[in-house]
């Protein structure tokens, strides 16, 4: 496995936790894409991206709400990315390469990145998740 593995949601046996729809806010434009989630890396505090760095960052949260390995991540995004869950963005990115948000309340929040799969397509690679009930920014959306 590499750290580019996409990981299967355990609700749908596949490697879609979602989708984002097209969505077109102001000048900005987010196209439509599936949401995925990556084996990833972890470099240390806050630098990292995928189900090792959010195991790696976040596991004392994770177990205390009853995800208890590594292998509960892929659980605990399915979790927080459910049809209707909202999206956010901040934009702050000045090059207009704005990450996303997504917000499941009880739960915690997944932060995603608009990645080109080299086929002209696109898809929302999961950069990390955690314990957080609101999103800042402003609602964009919702997930399909």
């Amino acid at each position: 496995m590499t750290k580019n593995t996409f990981l299967l949601n355990p609700y749908n046996n596949n490697d879609s936790f979602g989708v984002i729809p097209y969505i077109k806010h102001g000048k900005n434009e987010f196209p439509e894409g599936v949401v995925k989630l990556r084996q990833g890396k972890h470099s240390g505090p806050n630098r990292g991206f995928g189900a090792v760095h959010i195991w790696e960052e976040h596991k004392i949260y994770l177990k205390r709400k009853g995800y208890d390995n590594s292998n509960s991540v892929q659980r605990f995004i399915a979790d927080i990315i459910k049809s209707g869950s909202p999206i956010y963005c901040e934009f702050e990115n000045l090059k207009g390469n704005h990450r996303i948000a997504v917000v499941r309340s009880t739960l915690g929040i997944a932060i995603l990145e608009k990645i080109p799969d080299g086929n002209n397509n696109i898809f929302y690679s999961i950069v990390t998740a955690f314990e957080k009930k609101y999103a800042h920014g402003t609602k964009i959306g919702t997930v399909c």
